[in-house]
């Protein structure tokens, strides 16, 4: 050990005064190499500024590679494309007259069960998924055996034919939506107005 020492001293003492300076300068700009800027001698345990804003870039970057991993994918998906829904698909359904755009339903409105009184479809509205396609109108009472019903009618936006009425206005929840027998075809091409 003793012997490196003497080595080290030897050394030095040939470079000289401004040699050793240099050798020490060398020293440092290979300890701090990555930051041609860096001039300042530190006390150790001493943060400089440039340690600072070095830390920092270095912990945006490690949050910014973060976050992207966090990100979702947008992907565009459809029903049939769906493992949860499994077998039902959207049905369109349309206007019988017009062929206007009415309903969109998972469930064949020409499947549903009918109501005794009128033989309407009736849908239930919290086990299937649909979109009226249609003008809300008036509340009509109707005269029933057992009492007065009250129904909120919708019509076809086109031609105003009613398709259905519902137990409680478009803003309301209510069980089901009828839909009148013959109001409503499943292809755009049955329909009266394109045959």
């Amino acid at each position: 050990m003793a012997e490196d020492d003497a080595e080290l001293a030897a050394y030095q003492a040939s470079l000289g005064p401004q040699g050793n300076e240099a050798a020490k300068q060398g020293a440092f700009d290979r300890m701090k190499g990555d930051d041609p800027n860096w001039r300042i001698k530190t006390v150790d345990g001493q943060a400089t500024l440039a340690d600072i804003k070095k830390r920092r870039r270095t912990e945006l970057e490690v949050a910014q590679e973060e976050s992207v991993s966090r990100k979702f994918k947008i992907t565009n998906f459809t029903s049939e494309d769906s493992a949860v829904t499994g077998d039902k698909s959207v049905v369109s359904h349309y206007c019988s007259i017009c062929g206007e755009h009415c309903v969109a339903a998972d469930a064949k409105i020409a499947k549903l069960p009918k109501r005794s009184t009128d033989k309407s479809f009736a849908l239930d509205e919290s086990a299937y998924f649909h979109k009226k396609y249609a003008n809300f109108g008036e509340r009509i009472l109707l005269k029933r055996p057992n009492g007065v019903e009250k129904q909120f009618r919708f019509y076809c936006r086109q031609c105003r034919q009613p398709l259905g009425y519902r137990s409680a206005p478009e803003s309301q929840t209510c069980k089901y939506s009828y839909f009148y027998q013959n109001s409503l075809v499943e292809e755009q091409s049955a329909a009266i107005a394109l045959r």
